[in-house]
């Protein structure tokens, strides 16, 4: 979900001086970055700066990557611009729709407004979080139940990653207070852990005391690790505790997002906003992973190992589409990656994934720029059924 932070974000505080200097110093390194022309352009728009906005995505979309930034909603004031129409028509002309997708799933429930989806493949359950504060569980036919409600009109949350832990049949849910992602000093991050089959509620831990946590993964050992993409941090939990304890300090991994372990549990790889890290779990080093020429790592999101690489949804810098990440025997380099799908007819707000066995669960229409700040719809929108698709990872 890190478009949507990045918006809130961006309109909760006042731009600062030291950030364009800081991506203004990177983009002196590589001109032709995409991801960090992108960022400076979403500064200007903030700001107000047509004309600035405007120059950096002419930029973005004669860089390589194929970014593109319609779907962005601090860009939304461009909308009917001929040189903003004809940049986005460009980009999309040179990275043609690929659809290969399924729906395995249709939600009647519209106004759900889903992030997180997990998938338990011992009863080949899908689980939905989502911004109406509650989690959804639907069964291999398909029928939708209430699995747990964590929100009140006297303290409204949000539940956004989720994961199931098969071997020990828990589903660990992160819980934030929505009103953290615009301002990181209320906190109020938690971790929800549940029983599967039955939803019993077995532990709920206190996360970090400022900022927004955004996606959970379990290791072998059963800790749950969640990224608080507020500040950068990783927070995990442990035996016998109420609350989780810092694993890596602010800053280490900025706009921190989706996270997967490898399948021998020796790394974490972490999505940020410009690049994918690999953290040794023991050392706890922290290693940017290089990247191909032309392909952009950032902004990330449902990153999940797979076969010896990687694979997740790359849905800041783009309306949003599946990406598979070849790696070295090292896990230090991606040596190649491939667009397994981009602008299909029913994407309206991709987010996380989930994997059953080779394929990939993920949904389509979130619809999240239908809704306000208050979570409600946007006065004269139409919503559609929740469409949760399957990608069959080849």
């Amino acid at each position: 979900m890190r478009s949507a932070i990045l918006g809130l974000f961006l309109l909760a505080h006042p731009v600062q001086a030291d950030e364009f200097a800081r991506l203004e110093a990177l983009r002196a390194r590589n001109p032709q970055d995409a991801v960090v022309l992108y960022n400076l352009a979403a500064l200007h728009a903030a700001a107000g700066r047509r004309a600035e906005t405007l120059a950096l995505l002419e930029a973005v979309s004669r860089a390589p990557g194929g970014l593109d930034p319609g779907f962005y909603r601090g860009f939304f004031f461009l909308r009917g611009d001929p040189a903003f129409e004809a940049l986005l028509t460009r980009i999309r002309a040179a990275n043609p729709p690929r659809v290969r997708s399924r729906t395995a799933f249709i939600l009647a429930e519209r106004d759900l407004q889903p992030e997180g989806i997990a998938f338990d493949p011992v009863r080949r359950t899908v689980f939905a979080g989502s911004f109406k504060g509650k989690i959804v569980q639907v069964d291999a036919k398909g029928t939708a139940r209430d699995f747990a409600v964590v929100s009140t009109p006297e303290a409204p949350r949000v539940v956004v990653g989720l994961r199931v832990d098969p071997a020990r049949r828990r589903l660990w849910a992160v819980v934030d207070d929505p009103r953290a992602f615009g301002d990181p000093d209320l906190g109020g991050a938690a971790l929800h852990c549940y029983e599967l089959p039955g939803g019993r509620l077995l532990s709920r831990l206190t996360g970090a005391p400022r900022g927004a946590f955004n996606d959970v993964a379990v290791a072998a050992d059963g800790r749950a690790y969640a990224t608080n993409t507020s500040d950068g941090s990783v927070w995990r939990t442990e035996p016998g505790r109420t609350a989780m304890t810092e694993f890596l300090p602010p800053g280490t991994v900025p706009e921190a997002n989706g996270l997967t372990f490898s399948a021998d549990g020796r790394h974490l790889f972490i999505a940020g906003w410009h690049d994918i890290v690999r953290v040794d779990l023991r050392s706890r080093e922290v290693l940017p992973l290089a990247a191909p020429d032309g392909f952009q790592a950032g902004s990330f999101d449902g990153l999940l190992w797979h076969r010896g690489g990687l694979v997740g949804i790359q849905n800041g810098v783009h309306p949003g589409r599946v990406v598979r990440l070849r790696l070295d025997r090292a896990r230090a380099r991606i040596t190649a990656a491939e667009v397994l799908e981009r602008y299909h007819p029913r994407f309206n707000g991709v987010t996380t994934a989930a994997l059953d066995g080779d394929s990939l669960l993920y949904f389509a229409n979130t619809q999240s720029r239908s809704f306000g700040p208050d979570g409600t719809p946007k006065p004269g929108v139409v919503l559609e059924d929740i469409v949760i698709l399957c990608l069959r990872l080849e």
